[in-house]
């Protein structure tokens, strides 16, 4: 039925009828007004019953629908014949149009009505007893004495579920023979039970050939769908109410004031895919409209919001509403997408029951595979779901792009990849390269973006051009590629020649060109191209000049002018702050805490840090990756329980497929605490992890190098040589000449591999190398690891003035700037000159008490260390004169580099109570003097352990 407004029913009220009415004031109006006969219980029912049984009229401006109408006509023919569509489509106007050219044809026709309240199964068989009670004054009398209705309804009892079959047999005797009859139920669904179903279908599949039955709802369920294709049955869907342009222009000119043109209906016409009450509701923005431009119809419209409010969530509430809301942000949606982008559970139940009350719901295939809504409905869906948190959707739509990837599908990734990006930033971009901007400003990116089909993005420059600038912002290097070259080619065809000035495009091709080779990160050319695009003379925006600024700073760090690129992001800085771009802000300061850590200023790195987790929106990938960072530098610092929280906030923030360069940080973080706790070989297989989908998905390479780096880290400190040459010809093949820092670590990692060969010297040659240009350089954070390596290895060659002498540099430096993790990695060598060390009073006292706690932690961390003070194999103690448990305390406490007196401190005694203890302690051990108790608790140590040691017998 095609209505101009809400669906009502009218009677004649000559005959004795009353208006069908719902809710619990309509007894006492009714009473009232004196339709009804008698106040009774008994009355009242049965004139709901004979309402229920009355043909509603048709509403005024009805259009008459000829081809539906033919179609019913044919399929009725059939015992069984199915009309089913959403609300609105006119079900209840075409059914009533059958039955009355079917009375007017001399056949018979009983009506029946529907409602929630009939899904008890006794007041449903009563109701259908009484329409067949309808066919005629014979028909009537022959069931009558059978069904009792208003008996059966007083007393509330269930009719024996063959009565259905009893009366129909009975009525079939009385009915003429010859004569057509059609049952026709309208609203059947709202009853949807399965046993009512099978009643139903029981005795449609006894009836005579000439007794039709025509059930009409929203949906139907499948069973009932399924067991009716035995009986022959017939179906009207959506697609076959749909109105045809010619039948829109009769609505329209109905229901419309003022007529619209023919553009502005056509427009409507297909926003409204067909849907008649849905080109009623666009009434109102029709109504004048004399070209397509002015015609607005969409989900934000009030009219068309209170309709979908007032039915749909009548209908939907609970889990099945906010699975309407969230998949309504896909253009299409099918099972194993669904399954991606919300996960197993409940998803797959929903999504069968969505298709099942058939809501707006489109099957875009005949394998039913694809599905969509209907653009109005999905449209207002859309508009219900920006009241969510906004980064929910982003992380839906993150997960669509990279389904849809994973698939082939490159357009449909970019749209969602675009929807699930920081849509302000890129738009800035694009606006501030090429002048291209969207159509209308006002309406939300989310809805924007959703209305266009993912076929249009290949060939609107706007759209690729958005596309690349995305794709930049993720760190997908290939991908903006491919969508800069499609933006060049959308600009060179005949439809945007012209549109837009050469030059600006070639400004705008370059622009993105510049970005993509300095993200690849070769210095030289991207210093190059950042120098010709700001000497170009074109006037540039202060958002696009933070872009430009940011490329430079990574241009400088690729060249290893660490001081220059940290000038530079603070000028970035200064431009993005000009018109407050918040994503540029963040990468400049995330880039800045980058090279802090770098030059070794691990507490401004930390602070900068901080305050930018306490500025980045938590939904924002960069806030993955700025946990990292500061998760690697509380490493560093030896702080690993906040280290771990920060590793698992980084780790759900980042994907591989969206921006792959800060998931491989986060894996990087992730692999520096496993190391720490000494789960060497989990953790290189999570940095493996990690460089295998940065290899696979063309991660940016100054990351890539330096995940090689620490990669090389963790196979030197599992002594797996074959391990770290894979990795030198890995690096060595990926890195550029020009690049000063990543040589250096590729130097270092050439290091690590000839110590594992054994070859001495060219270790020393070659860490003395990176250590000068990384002093010149002021990479402190590398110097320190090359001073450790490096401190290491002369004492293993016997060189120990010459270790001496470099550990003086290495803990005058490590100790200024707070290293600890860099030192405690090179493991048990380390760790007995620093005992050594400890004994000599030259150092400084900071350098001094450093070095306890460095001992402090060694002892906590090596796996010969004790895990208690009288733990079993702790130390060989069973002599003839064995040590008391505070003896072994204080020589532990000795062992980390403790005086007397702060022995004393630490336990509580007096400094004299210490001196006795500790010529206990050297008279039990026989010896005289600090240092040869020290080496003969180590010995003893070692015996207790049962393993010698030494990296010489490791390695042997």
């Amino acid at each position: 039925m095609i209505e101009a407004g809400r669906k009502k029913f009218y009677y004649d009220r000559t005959a004795g009828e009353v208006p069908v009415r719902r809710g619990r004031g309509w007894r006492q109006e009714c009473v009232q007004r004196g339709q009804m006969g008698t106040s009774t219980e008994k009355g009242l029912r049965n004139a709901v019953v004979r309402a229920k049984l009355t043909q509603p009229t048709l509403p005024i401006g009805y259009v008459g629908r000829t081809v539906p109408l033919e179609k019913l006509e044919l399929l009725a023919r059939q015992k069984l014949t199915l009309v089913s569509a959403p609300m609105g489509y006119g079900k209840t106007g075409l059914l009533v149009e059958f039955a009355r050219k079917k009375a007017k044809e001399g056949r018979l026709v009983s009506w029946l009505t529907m409602d929630e309240e009939d899904v008890d199964l006794a007041r449903f068989r009563d109701h259908v007893v009484a329409a067949l009670g309808r066919f005629g004054a014979e028909a009537a009398e022959t069931i009558g004495p059978l069904a009792p209705v208003g008996e059966q309804l007083e007393h509330g009892a269930g009719l024996d579920r063959d009565v259905l079959v009893a009366i129909g047999n009975a009525l079939f005797e009385a009915l003429p023979p010859g004569i057509p009859c059609y049952l026709v139920i309208d609203e059947y669904g709202c009853a949807g039970r399965r046993s009512l179903d099978a009643q139903m279908l029981r005795f449609c599949s006894l009836t005579p050939p000439d007794f039709h039955v025509v059930l009409a709802s929203s949906a139907f369920s499948w069973a009932l769908q399924t067991d009716a294709y035995r009986l022959g049955f017939g179906c009207l869907a959506a697609e076959d109410l749909a109105l045809t342009f010619d039948e829109a222009r009769q609505l329209a000119d109905a229901v419309c004031n003022e007529p619209p043109s023919d553009e502005a209906l056509a427009k409507a016409h297909r926003c409204v895919e067909g849907w008649p009450q849905g080109l009623v509701l666009a009434a109102r923005s029709l109504s004048g409209a004399r070209s397509a431009d002015g015609v607005r119809l969409d989900g934000s419209l009030l009219n068309v919001r209170r309709y979908f409010q007032a039915q749909v969530t009548r209908l939907v509430t609970g889990d099945l509403f906010s699975f309407m809301l969230e998949i309504s942000v896909l253009e299409t949606f099918s099972r194993p997408l669904c399954e991606a982008v919300f996960g197993s559970g409940s998803t797959q139940a929903l999504l069968d029951e969505l298709i099942r009350r058939n809501l707006f719901v489109v099957p875009c295939d005949e394998e039913g595979t694809w599905f969509r809504f209907n653009a109005l409905f999905a449209d207002w869906l859309r508009t219900e779901l920006l009241q969510l948190r906004i980064e929910e959707i982003r992380q839906r739509c993150a997960r669509a792009s990279e389904w849809f990837h994973d698939y082939g599908m490159q357009d449909e990734a970019a749209k969602y990849l675009l929807l699930a990006s920081d849509f302000d930033y890129v738009a800035n971009l694009t606006e501030a390269t090429c002048s291209l901007s969207r159509s209308d400003k006002r309406i939300h990116y989310l809805l924007w973006l959703c209305r266009i089909p993912s076929a249009e993005f290949a060939s609107s420059p706007l759209l690729c051009m958005l596309s690349a600038w995305s794709c930049i912002t993720n760190a997908r290097v290939a991908d903006a590629q491919s969508w800069i070259a499609r933006f060049e080619r959308s600009m060179q065809e005949p439809a945007h020649a012209g549109s837009l000035d050469p030059s600006i495009v070639e400004f705008s091709s370059k622009c993105l060109k510049m970005k993509c080779v300095a993200m690849e990160g070769d210095g030289q050319e991207a210093l190059a191209q950042c120098d010709e695009l700001l000497n170009s003379g074109y006037e540039i925006k202060p958002s696009l000049m933070s872009m430009i600024y940011q490329s430079l700073g990574e241009a400088y760090e690729r060249i290893g002018d660490m001081a220059q690129a940290q000038e530079i992001y603070l000028q970035a800085q200064a431009s993005a702050s000009v018109d407050a771009t918040m994503h540029q802000l963040l990468f400049n300061s995330f880039n800045f805490a980058e090279v802090q850590h770098c030059f070794g200023e691990l507490d401004e790195a930390r602070e900068s840090c901080e305050k930018l987790l306490q500025t980045c929106p938590s939904d924002f990938a960069l806030y993955g990756a700025i946990c990292a960072l500061l998760a690697r530098v509380l490493l560093e610092r030896n702080e690993k329980e906040r280290a771990s929280v920060l590793v698992e906030r980084s780790l759900k923030r980042t994907s591989h497929y969206r921006h792959i360069d800060m998931y491989l940080e986060a894996k990087m973080a992730q692999a520096g605490l496993l190391a720490a706790r000494g789960s060497l070989s989990e953790a290189y297989e999570v940095i493996v992890e990690g460089i295998l989908h940065g290899e696979q998905k063309d991660v940016p390479r100054a990351v890539l190098l330096r995940a090689y780096f620490q990669q090389a880290e963790i196979a030197a400190r599992r002594r797996n040589l074959r391990d770290l040459l894979l990795i030198e010809r890995k690096f060595a093949a990926r890195v550029h000449e020009g690049d000063v820092y990543c040589q250096l670590l590729l130097s270092l990692v050439r290091a690590l591999s000839a110590w594992e060969k054994g070859d001495g010297p060219t270790v020393l040659e070659t860490l003395e190398s990176v250590e000068v240009h990384a002093r010149k350089g002021r990479y402190v954070c590398l110097l320190v690891k090359a001073l450790a390596v490096e401190t290491v290895v002369l004492r293993e060659i016997g060189e120990g003035s010459r270790a001496c002498a470099q550990l003086k540099e290495l803990l005058t430096l490590a100790s200024r700037y707070g290293f600890m993790r860099s030192l405690l990695d090179a493991g048990e060598p380390l760790r007995d000159l620093l005992r050594d060390y400890s004994t000599t009073r030259k150092a400084g006292a900071s350098v001094r008490s450093y070095v306890k706690s460095l001992l402090v932690e060694f002892e906590r961390e090596l796996p010969e260390a004790p895990s208690g003070i009288d733990g079993p194999g702790a130390f060989a103690n069973d002599g003839p004169d064995p040590l008391t448990p505070r003896e072994l305390e204080i020589l532990k406490l000795l062992n980390m580099g403790l005086s007397r007196k702060e022995i004393s401190e630490t336990l509580c005694i007096s400094v004299n109570t210490a001196k006795k203890h500790l010529a206990n302690i050297y008279s039990k051990l026989g010896v005289g003097t600090r240092e040869e108790a020290l080496r003969e608790y180590a010995a003893n140590r070692s015996v207790g352990n049962g393993a010698s040691g030494s990296v010489a017998a490791a390695r042997e």
